[in-house]
């Protein structure tokens, strides 16, 4: 039996390269699958907002690991796993984690990760200051991180 070839397929591709690593499609979706990352409201682009916001990460994450704040409690690891799968379902948790195929262990990495982040942003900017002062704050600082980071976002199209 012969296949019919319809033309490429795409299985993953890199959107963007943050100091020398790539950001490809699938991170942007398992982070939609799992609800790591959400959109604004009224996006247009969500795959260019959701990219946005992983670069944003990436960036947070190369400070976190210049600074080493305390690694989060694994009860809390776990807490966050067990209400990400309340939150979308048994069922389609266990889909989510076949289509983007990620495994259990990457997606505890994962959200061990947003918990250092918090971390650090907690004893870098303080937990308890005004929110929009605060906000502002980080948003300076990401802007500095970005200047000083080499950062290429590839053109989406096909």
């Amino acid at each position: 039996m012969t296949a019919l070839i319809q033309g490429p397929v795409t299985i993953d591709r890199i959107l963007a390269v943050v100091s020398g690593q790539p950001i490809v499609l699938s991170d942007v979706n398992a982070a939609l699958e799992f609800h790591l990352v959400e959109p604004p409201p009224g996006t247009s682009d969500v795959v260019g907002a959701v990219l946005e916001q992983l670069i944003r990460r990436r960036l947070l994450l190369a400070e976190v690991e210049r600074f080493q704040p305390p690694e989060p409690d694994p009860v809390e690891i776990g807490a966050v796993l067990d209400a990400t799968t309340a939150r979308i379902g048994a069922a389609a948790f266990e889909r989510a984690l076949a289509v983007t195929g990620l495994t259990r262990d990457q997606l505890r990495r994962h959200i061990r990760d947003d918990l250092r982040i918090t971390t650090y942003l907690n004893q870098r900017f303080g937990a308890n200051r005004d929110p929009a002062e605060r906000g502002a704050d980080i948003e300076r600082w990401i802007g500095d991180l970005r200047r000083r980071t080499q950062i290429t976002v590839l053109p989406r199209t096909l």
